[in-house]
């Protein structure tokens, strides 16, 4: 399609949304070159990401920390 590549690299350049007319595989492109990632590989890594940080979130948090946020609540009341 003549022109679409050029409204494409346009709406990268300029945050506006790219052209509707364009083809999911040149909106695919607009993606690659972006992040520079495909938006599998996107996805796969945000899956994984996702799951380390819940795994960290479940985590008790430690005494001395609640003691130190405890300390710091009292010392603004004041």
């Amino acid at each position: 399609m003549p022109g679409a590549s050029k409204k494409m690299d346009q709406s990268v350049e300029t945050g506006a949304p790219a052209d509707h007319t364009a083809s999911s595989d040149e909106a695919a492109l607009v993606t690659d070159q972006e992040t520079g990632l495909s938006p599998n590989l996107q996805a796969h890594i945000g899956r994984h990401v996702r799951a380390v940080f819940d795994e960290v979130a479940r985590e008790p948090v430690p005494e001395h920390l609640l003691r130190l946020l405890k300390d710091l609540e009292r010392s603004g009341e004041k």
